[in-house]
């Protein structure tokens, strides 16, 4: 919001422009509230015909992509006497290609740029110690055997991406992969490869601004996993709220729930609500056991009644879920704790009609069993076969848990004989895509076949599960513990096996006494406000290919129990039922390739003259065919229209970091003009000797990132 805040025009207000990714972007950081709090009289999308305002300033807010580009073109065409706005102050997200750059700043809109600026904040953030790339289709990148030809550019993206995360932190972090022990003979592994892209890239973000030439890695640890090192935690039922919500009901992005709910008039209607961090109610249940939950609520409901007397009445305290869903029906003067409480309550009721209906309790028994590879009681399961095959059985068990039960079974056993696995196939009524989606976990490194010549693998789980004499374990349907949380504790306690979880360089000095600075420079939410003083440097965890609601808890448990500064992203945050989806069409891709965040660009004929101020939109014309603004009299023609080269990344809106570097400070790089008013691209990156290559540095072509971290910043916010 500083950059917003920063522009201040002679009119004093002015209007924020967003295309559709940056529009997600500022929504995961900030409310709309807090952008027209910033003399902001209106805020309006790129892509959308728009009014003409050529009195007032423009804030364009923008992914650095052809479409983006183009549309801002569009609104300073060459033949009209102005342009949609007096101004425009322009900030991507990312840094911009060459060609792009050249693009933009050789067109006619070029007289009306104020401001050009590259921010570093490609990247959303959905709660404040998790952040996602919003990008699912990575796991097919990553897996797929047909996707091999784009896997190099996917990984450049995503390593581009992390910076952007790094940089908006202001840390220059040691980097620390995954790298199992069957890969020792000099296989690259997704992690390392990307750990190697990524200390490429974030060392030429620090030697491109002259306030961080020099300053020494350490400061924090990155650590690079991949979907492969857990692919249990992906499967098996959680029963924490937050991630039992989101695996059982038609939760939206995480975030949005839509339910029916009976209105005044004794009809159906209904309501879509927004479960995020700004929802105190959920903030206390998010991560407790779905049979605390509706304890938690009624608890937290009386404590409300006790502190608002004169709601009480005659009434009695709510004992049950059902007693508080009539009693909030008779509170209407707090209609938005009211709201709040009523959603949660009818989540959690449903997620246990769900829980019940559909026999997850005794399927989770099961499923623990071969989660842990022990019993309740600690002991080696005996009869898990027996035990598994009348879920199979059972039409009362969903189709989807029967495929999850079978991935389980599948991994505990470390293969089946093909025999064996059709018969358990035929137990369970399994189609022929639904089996496709077990066989394919063989891409994420699981023995799918045993028997035959090839015999059973003998190669040890690299992370084996071990029960420990102290550990808490309040409930027999939550003994799993996820690997990324025991790695990210061996990490902090500074056991984490040094051959399998390698630095990219040197290992840092221990910096358990470093202090961190905080993420955020608004009020803390509740979570922040209970944690203890942080002690140590900060930790990032990022694992490419998805992370799942019980890492993301675990990682809060770690927070509050070590008392470290834990941030956890990924390219996109999944469910048990993505999950089995995407293992579905892994062998070929998607089923249907991903849309587009930002549409297909679609030119339109350039508007009439604007002269006599802004056109009313009765009378604004709607988009034409194609025509591309010519140039001005005496001025260059634009460059004709980039086509993407073969190579380049999956989605035309992942950035890739252009080849010059800034001398500016901060998390931000501000490209000026010269004495004749044109904007001049920073000189080329210098290229880096060989003897400063680290000792495991990936071979790639060297790209120079530009900015440099600026300080104190509010993570996910600009």
């Amino acid at each position: 919001m500083e950059s917003i805040d920063a522009i201040q025009p002679a009119e004093r207000y002015k209007i924020v422009v967003l295309d559709a990714k940056t529009n997600k972007i500022v929504l995961s950081a900030c409310k709309m509230f807090d952008i027209m709090d910033r003399n902001v009289t209106l805020v309006e999308m790129l892509e959308k015909q728009r009014q003409a305002y050529t009195s007032l300033e423009a804030v364009y807010l923008l992914t650095p992509c052809m479409e983006s580009v183009q549309r801002l073109m569009d609104d300073y065409p060459s033949d009209s006497p102005t342009g949609k706005y007096k101004a425009a102050h322009i900030l991507f997200t990312a840094p911009l290609e060459d060609r792009l750059f050249n693009r933009l700043t050789q067109s006619p809109v070029s007289k009306y740029i104020k401001t050009l600026k590259e921010l570093f904040i490609d990247f959303t953030a959905i709660e404040s110690r998790v952040f996602s790339f919003e990008s699912p289709s990575s796991f097919y990148t990553l897996y797929s055997p047909s996707k091999k030809a784009e896997l190099s550019a996917e990984m450049d993206s995503i390593a581009k991406q992390l910076v952007s995360v790094i940089a908006s932190m202001g840390d220059y972090p040691s980097i620390r992969y995954f790298r199992p022990p069957e890969t020792e003979d000099g296989k690259r592994t997704h992690s390392m490869k990307l750990a190697m892209l990524l200390q490429s890239e974030l060392e030429g973000y620090m030697r491109s601004n002259h306030d961080t030439a020099g300053r020494q890695q350490g400061q924090g640890t990155v650590l690079i996993l991949d979907r492969s090192i857990d692919v249990t935690a992906a499967i098996v039922h959680e029963f924490t709220y937050q991630a039992m919500a989101n695996d059982l009901l038609p939760v939206e992005d995480g975030t949005k729930y839509t339910y029916e709910v009976e209105n005044e008039k004794g009809e159906n209607e209904q309501l879509s609500v927004v479960i995020d961090e700004s929802d105190q109610v959920f903030m206390d249940i998010r991560h407790a056991h779905i049979v605390e939950t509706a304890s938690t609520l009624t608890s937290k409901f009386n404590k409300f009644v006790a502190d608002n007397e004169a709601l009480r009445g005659d009434k009695d305290k709510a004992a049950s879920l059902r007693n508080m869903k009539d009693q909030l029906a008779n509170l209407p003067q707090f209609q938005d704790l009211k709201g709040k409480y009523s959603t949660h309550i009818h989540m959690a009721k449903e997620c246990m009609k769900i829980f019940e209906k559909f026999k997850i309790n005794e399927l989770g028994l099961v499923e623990q069993q071969l989660a842990t590879g022990e019993t309740v009681d600690g002991h080696l399961p005996k009869q898990v076969l027996a035990e598994m095959v009348p879920f199979l059985d059972d039409p009362d068990v969903s189709t989807m848990d029967k495929i999850r039960l079978l991935m389980l079974y599948v991994i505990c056993r470390g293969g089946l004989r093909t025999d064996d696995r059709e018969q358990l196939y035929q137990h369970a009524k399994i189609s022929e895509g639904n089996a496709d989606a077990i066989r394919n976990l063989a891409f994420l490194g699981i023995n799918i076949e045993r028997g035959g010549g090839a015999g059973r693998s003998k190669k040890k789980p690299f992370y084996p599960r071990k029960r420990l004499d102290d550990e808490e374990q309040p409930y027999d349907l939550s003994r799993y513990i996820t690997k990324v949380k025991k790695v990210v504790e061996e990490h902090i306690n500074g056991t984490l096996d040094a051959t399998m979880y390698p630095y990219t360089t040197e290992p840092p000095i221990d910096s358990a006494t470093d202090s961190t600075k905080s993420l955020r420079k608004t009020a803390q939410t509740t979570w922040d406000k209970k944690k203890t003083a942080v002690k140590g440097s900060r930790l990032m965890v990022f694992i490419a290919g998805g992370v799942t609601y019980s890492e993301i808890r675990a990682m809060h448990e770690l927070c509050q129990s070590m008392g470290r500064d834990i941030i956890i992203g990924s390219t996109h945050i999944i469910t048990p039922r993505q999950f089995v989806y995407s293992l579905r069409h892994l062998a070929h891709g998607p089923a249907r390739p991903p849309l587009p965040v930002i549409p297909p660009y679609k030119s339109a004929r350039p508007p009439p003259s604007m002269a006599s101020g802004p056109i009313p939109p009765s009378q604004r014309p709607p988009p034409h065919s194609p025509s591309h603004p010519t140039s001005r009299p005496g001025q260059a023609p634009p460059p004709p229209r980039p086509t993407y080269p073969q190579g380049q990344p999956s989605s035309p809106h992942r950035p890739v970091t252009p080849n010059y570097s800034g001398a500016n400070s901060g998390g931000m790089r501000t490209i000026q003009k010269d004495a004749s008013g044109r904007f001049v691209a920073p000189s080329p990156n210098p290229p880096r000797s060989p003897a400063q290559a680290p000792p495991q540095q990936y071979q790639q072509q060297q790209y120079g990132v530009d900015q440099a971290p600026q300080k104190k910043k509010m993570f996910g916010f600009m």
